[in-house]
């Protein structure tokens, strides 16, 4: 399984933000990668999020999943879904803001 770690290229920006930096032993291979950054129109925060969905899916990629002090554990499955969130919140600008908005210029 081939794997580069580039931050100057789309595919090292993915691997960042799994992350997934470790090129001896990669959770995904640069294709799998290319497979995400093509499906998500080439954004790498997209991509990242798929990634982090496709781990937290999987068993296999998930038992294996260890970086840090987090593991490849039920509850941690659950916060790579909100990690996934996070980062297609961020690619799309933010969320939707709710508020009252009061304007003094009214009878």
């Amino acid at each position: 399984m081939s794997a580069t770690y580039d931050l100057e290229t789309p595919v090292g920006q993915v691997r960042f933000h799994i992350p997934d930096t470790d090129t001896n032993n990669p959770i995904f291979s640069d294709g799998e990668i290319a497979f995400l950054l093509k499906n998500a129109e080439d954004s790498p925060l997209l991509a990242a999020a798929e990634a982090l969905e496709t781990i937290a899916g999987d068993p296999a990629r998930l038992s294996s999943f260890s970086r840090g002090s987090v593991s490849g554990t039920r509850t941690s499955a659950d916060e790579i879904r909100r990690r996934a969130s996070a980062l297609r919140e961020k690619a799309h600008g933010g969320g939707i803001i709710v508020g009252t908005l009061e304007r003094t210029d009214f009878w």
